[in-house]
């Protein structure tokens, strides 16, 4: 394996600010604009990247002028949002659309933290290197911090990441990471996908009228119910042109961690995260299958998005506190006054034997993640040294679940 000193730079992504992580053997890209991560790919492999990059132009979300950019983006509750995102993002407070009142009041989709400028401090340590970033969500009453970093030798990155309450009283909010991966990657008949889910249900507003599933209908992962009858196997993605879905699932509660993970068969590559189940509870799986025909998405783009939080549906925070638990499991995270919530996460890439079809399960070693088969075969090992002690470093627990159809 190739040794090589972690590295962590300022750089440009498209003219736009970013940070850059990698070690010889991986490489990443942060943005500092909206807080997205459009790039993480083996560096001798570019095209090993799985996350989404849309093919409209993407510029700077603080940079969005309504009476420029609506008509190419959107109204500017959403096309703040879209006129920046890509790959992974973060859906702080609101998960979904805000209310007609909070967009009233400058409220954007899935939260402010995607339209707004991130500080970031660079630091290099003996064996690894780290990006440190921050941002203050006036609207919300939020400070947040992430903690990326990357050690010598190895293909996972760790994320650590700090939400505070900045007001005096408790709040109940949405925390989503919106992993979205793309079409390069996911080919229909090289890809597979997987997540530890039990139960499910659909969006209850369909799909803007291009629906591949049925709308709000309970299933057991990963076979949901289709528009039409009969069922879709979630795991494969890409399945019928011109429809898309939005499904909630639980991850299974006898677990202790969750994860999600794609498969590139052509590439013998497999992305995924890893984290602790009570920390994120919930995987939204969202598809976008040249269905949209509003800009920007002119039915010309495709998106598969496997998003682990704390929510099961993008349907916004008034109506999570409408619905009250699912399955007997929360459906927003309370934050007390003054306090503060913390989580962490993996993201790896592992390389797959030649004649590997798909990764069934991810498993949590002390100082390793395994990569495993429907009979629990090892795939693949890869060091991750301290892995089990991160992701258990929750320095205050979350409280209890919101009961009932409200709080």
């Amino acid at each position: 394996m190739t040794r090589s000193v972690p590295e962590c730079r300022s750089t440009l992504w498209r003219g736009r600010a970013g940070c850059f992580l990698a070690n010889g053997i991986v490489e990443l890209t942060h943005l500092t604009g909206g807080g997205q991560i459009p790039e993480f790919r083996f560096r001798d492999l570019p095209e090993s990247n799985p996350l989404w990059v849309p093919r409209w132009e993407l510029r700077e979300p603080f940079e969005f002028r309504a009476s420029r950019d609506s008509a190419r983006y959107g109204s500017p509750e959403v096309g703040r949002l879209l006129g920046a995102i890509a790959g992974h993002s973060l859906c702080l407070g609101t998960f979904g659309m805000p209310s007609d009142e909070e967009v009233r009041a400058g409220a954007v989709l899935h939260g402010e933290a995607g339209v707004l400028p991130w500080k970031s401090i660079l630091v290099r340590h003996e064996h690894s290197a780290e990006i440190r970033l921050s941002v203050r969500l006036p609207r919300a009453g939020f400070a947040f911090s992430r903690s990326v970093s990357l050690r010598r030798d190895e293909s996972v990155v760790r994320v650590r990441e700090t939400v505070k309450n900045l007001l005096g009283v408790d709040q109940f909010l949405q925390w989503q990471q919106h992993v979205a991966l793309s079409p390069s990657f996911l080919v229909p008949q090289h890809a597979f996908v997987a997540l530890p889910g039990h139960r499910g249900i659909t969006d209850p507003g369909g799909y803007e009228g291009h629906e591949l599933l049925a709308r709000n209908r309970e299933f057991v992962w990963p076979n949901a119910p289709g528009v039409a009858g009969g069922h879709r196997d979630l795991r494969r993605p890409f399945t019928c042109s011109g429809t898309g879905f939005v499904a909630g699932v639980e991850v299974d509660q006898r677990r202790e961690y969750g994860f999600i993970s794609a498969v590139n068969r052509a590439l013998s590559i497999a992305f995924g995260c890893l984290f602790l189940r009570a920390d994120f509870p919930w995987v939204t799986v969202w598809e976008e299958n040249l269905a949209r025909k509003a800009s920007p998405w002119n039915a010309a783009e495709q998106v598969r998005a496997l998003e682990f939080g704390a929510s099961p549906l993008p349907t916004g925070r008034g109506e999570m506190v409408r619905r009250g638990n699912l399955f007997d499991l929360p459906t927003l995270v309370r934050l007390p006054a003054g306090g503060q919530l913390n989580a962490s996460y993996c993201m790896f890439l592992a390389r797959l034997p030649r004649n590997c079809q798909d990764v069934d399960d991810v498993a949590c070693g002390e100082n390793s993640i395994q990569l495993l088969s429907t009979d629990d075969a090892q795939i693949a090992n890869l060091a991750a040294k301290g892995v089990r002690r991160l992701l258990q470093r929750r320095q205050s627990r979350r409280a209890g679940p919101i009961v009932g159809p409200g709080v």
